[in-house]
């Protein structure tokens, strides 16, 4: 009797990290990236959501989500109709820091991980921002604390891009794949 082939449908902010570790906690997998800036389109990302789960359906795919379940209000609900399984993280912070977000984003304080600043110009063109809305949007934070998994590092000029852009100061913290490792095996049972 042959297993079923895992496919993990995952946001674009994963991508590094996810490459990084998949190797070592399982063999043998398909990703499907989908863009982050669906995340400002809740309908969009629901229909793109939805087909890429019947779409491996019919290949008879054992589908696994490499989202935040608080990615769409509905992200459950869409996952467990269609047989899949999430991560059990609200969002992409979560996966990386675990239950420690509370207290990261005490102070006005915005957690983001270099995949998230990558996207972000996508995610801004995808909400139809320009700067004034982002810094409208972003303005309310004090800081934002970048945690750096060491994967794939940002370079100075893109933290700088980005600060130009939203007009708050970016700390960095160095965290480790470890939480992350673990919520992907646990997902991938």
């Amino acid at each position: 009797m042959s297993m079923m082939k895992k496919r993990i449908i995952a946001c674009q902010v994963f991508a590094d990290e996810l490459l990084a570790v998949l190797s070592e906690v399982h063999q043998d997998i398909d990703v499907t990236w989908l863009d982050a800036g669906l995340h400002w389109n809740l309908d969009k990302l629901e229909a793109t959501l939805k087909q890429v789960l019947a779409d491996a359906a019919a290949e008879g795919e054992d589908v696994r989500f490499l989202f935040g379940h608080g990615c769409h209000p509905d992200m459950c609900q869409i996952v467990n109709n269609h047989g899949g399984k999430i991560l059990a993280a609200k969002n992409c912070v979560e996966a990386f820091c675990g239950d420690r977000i509370d207290e990261l984003e005490q102070n006005r304080t915005m957690v983001i991980t270099p995949g998230w600043i990558r996207a972000s110009s996508n995610m801004m063109a995808a909400a139809g921002y320009d700067e004034v809305d982002i810094r409208q949007n972003f303005g309310f934070y004090d800081r934002f604390l970048l945690m750096d998994t060491g994967v794939n590092p940002l370079s100075e000029e893109e933290i700088l891009e980005f600060y130009d852009l939203v007009q708050v100061p970016v700390e960095i913290q160095e965290i480790s794949l470890d939480h992350f490792r673990a919520k992907l095996a646990e997902m991938l049972r």
